[in-house]
């Protein structure tokens, strides 16, 4: 009996004495293999800081072409934005803001992005750092938007696909309406009567009960003149100041004002840039204040892919079975273009839904 116990006992400790063996072994195993832990962490952190290098070399060559393009080469505003990005090392990327100038500019800042894209793509493919291609900022005051950029470069660069993208996305950009809707169109209105008949007459609207709306120019700087709005009946040396600035700060010659069907709901016009382009403007309280109004392109292609809008000028609004139309002409000095089919340099017809908030392109006419 005590056999058996001295055997167990032995038995324990041998046990025991195993176990203290095993932990040992395992623990000087542990203490070999940490060298060769830290050996190869030292070689990932190596590898991550080389490509960090590497992807700080490709964003700053990036950066540097953009810089050099925008506004040494071509005249329009640039700055950045940064933000996070989980498809580098670096952990974050530049996204450039670019200044787009309204319905004008749109021909010229597709081409703008296009040769600054051709050029970064040059230097920086888009397999090396695709994640430089994702998105562009574009500022359209008052607000800043983004254009998804890469769905036009992930499958190879095609230009005319890129400026068709950014032309149709840019005009539905300043055309759509909650632009208008979210625009503060200032109230200039005075009220008291003024002597205005030492000034020129501008264009003006008469209702049918005698009232004239006029747009009289009160000022005049660097070839555009600056206008009031002024209502009488009697004559403009008793004139109420209905909006001492209806176009909000601009300068030019104003063409027309009208007022459907004699409510408060109206439109002008105010042609500038020597009379190539033009603004449309919106008043729905009688003219005590207005928003200008963006309308769509035309779209018409040119032999070397770019598209452009012939239709600049607005010459006429009018309200016809619920609808409103609006007839936009081409500039006196630089429209050309000619339709064979009309067999003259026509004019383009649109129609508004939501009395004048915005239009839609109906065709030539």
């Amino acid at each position: 009996m005590k056999t058996k116990v001295v055997l167990g006992i032995l038995l324990g400790t041998l046990a025991l004495s195993a176990c203290s063996f095993s932990e040992v072994n395992e623990s000087n195993k542990l203490t070999a293999d940490q060298p060769a832990e830290d050996a190869s962490q030292e070689a990932e952190d190596a590898e991550t800081a080389r490509q960090k290098l590497y992807e700080y070399k490709l964003l700053y060559a990036f950066k540097d072409v953009a810089e050099e393009t925008f506004p040494d080469k071509i005249q329009r505003g640039l700055s950045w934005e940064e933000k996070d990005c989980a498809d580098n090392t670096i952990g974050t990327v530049s996204v450039p803001i670019l200044d787009e100038n309204g319905m004008q500019d749109m021909t010229k800042f597709c081409g703008d992005i296009c040769d600054w894209i051709e050029s970064s793509l040059k230097e920086v493919s888009y397999e090396e750092a695709p994640w430089l291609y994702q998105e562009i900022l574009i500022y359209m005051y008052p607000e800043t938007v983004t254009f998804n950029l890469a769905q036009y470069v992930s499958n190879g660069y095609d230009r005319e696909i890129l400026y068709g993208g950014l032309y149709d996305f840019v005009d539905k950009e300043l055309t759509r309406p909650k632009n208008v809707e979210n625009s503060q169109a200032e109230e200039n209105s005075e009220g008291q009567a003024e002597d205005f008949s030492s000034y020129s007459q501008g264009s003006s609207y008469k209702t049918k009960n005698g009232i004239t709306y006029e747009m009289v120019a009160t000022d005049r700087a660097a070839g555009s003149s600056y206008y009031v709005l002024i209502s009488y009946k009697e004559g403009r040396n008793s004139a109420a100041l209905v909006n001492r600035d209806p176009f909000n700060g601009s300068g030019g010659e104003a063409k027309w004002i009208t007022f459907i069907d004699d409510t408060e709901l109206g439109f002008a016009c105010l042609s500038y840039n020597g009379g190539d382009d033009a603004f449309l403007y919106r008043t729905a309280d009688g003219g005590r204040s207005f928003t200008q109004i963006n309308f769509p392109s035309a779209r018409v292609a040119l032999a070397d892919g770019s598209i452009y809008n012939p239709f600049v000028i607005p010459e006429k609004v009018w309200a016809e079975d619920g609808d409103l139309f609006m007839l936009v002409g081409q500039s006196a000095w630089s429209g050309d273009y000619y339709s064979e089919e009309l067999g003259k340099h026509p004019s383009g017809l649109y129609v508004s839904h939501d009395n004048g908030i915005s239009f839609e392109y109906v065709g030539e006419q």
